[in-house]
């Protein structure tokens, strides 16, 4: 009976993991090339359908927000070519999530499952920065978005400021991950983050509750700030 609980609380675990705790983000495949894949995943990366990733955009030279042409792998992820662009955004929507009486989540809206106890809508936004200019410390009129105060150094804090609709949003969480130690940002919006050797990864969270939707309840925005230090 015991173990029939520890199996039941890790499949609620796993579903909870699928719907919420991944994020979004671009690696380089070839840098000589500029090609880049777009990751999916948490501790463990995951093909996904296309459909689910929304906008993919990059800041071009003159401050304007651009579409990116993606192909789709076998692998089931997307990747593309940029060889100019300093800023690449990245909207990932993992579909509605409803809990039901028994703790399990299933991929299903409140109409299409009427017996959910709740409904989630889950969110992941992505953001690179390629290149260390003035675009990246101006905001770019995203409905959320992390943006560093100064250039990165290695083994230093970094301050974030994160905006909702380019306002300044207190007691956000802010670290290297949803697993992980996390600051909130102050009055000013604003959290620090220890900058590493290599790649970084920021990590925000935020809730909208109370959502005015017939399919969920409330939606769930992950946030990634990812940018390379050397």
């Amino acid at each position: 009976m015991e173990m029939k609980k520890k199996i039941i609380l890790l499949l609620v675990s796993l579903f909870v993991s699928i719907a919420d705790a991944h994020n979004v983000w671009i690696e380089p495949l070839n840098v000589s090339k500029h090609q880049y894949v777009v990751k999916f995943g948490h501790t463990e990366t995951e093909g996904y359908p296309l459909k689910k990733l929304e906008e993919v955009s990059y800041v071009g030279e003159a401050g304007a927000i651009l579409p990116i042409h993606v192909e789709f792998s076998k692998q089931r992820e997307a990747f593309f070519t940029l060889p100019k662009g300093d800023i690449v955004f990245l909207k990932f929507n993992n579909g509605v999530w409803s809990k039901l009486p028994n703790g399990r989540y299933v991929e299903k809206t409140k109409i299409e499952e009427p017996t959910a106890v709740s409904s989630i809508n889950a969110v992941k936004y992505g953001k690179a920065i390629l290149n260390w200019n003035q675009q990246a410390f101006k905001s770019h009129q995203q409905p959320y978005e992390l943006i560093p105060m100064d250039k990165p150094e290695i083994g230093k804090p970094l301050s974030i400021l994160v905006l909702h609709q380019g306002k300044p949003v207190e007691n956000v969480k802010v670290g290297s991950g949803e697993d992980a130690p996390f600051n909130l940002t102050n009055k000013q919006g604003i959290a620090t983050f220890l900058v590493q050797k290599g790649e970084n990864r920021i990590w925000a969270e935020f809730n909208e509750d109370d959502v005015p939707n017939a399919n969920y309840d409330k939606r769930s925005i992950e946030y990634l700030l990812t940018f390379d230090v050397e």
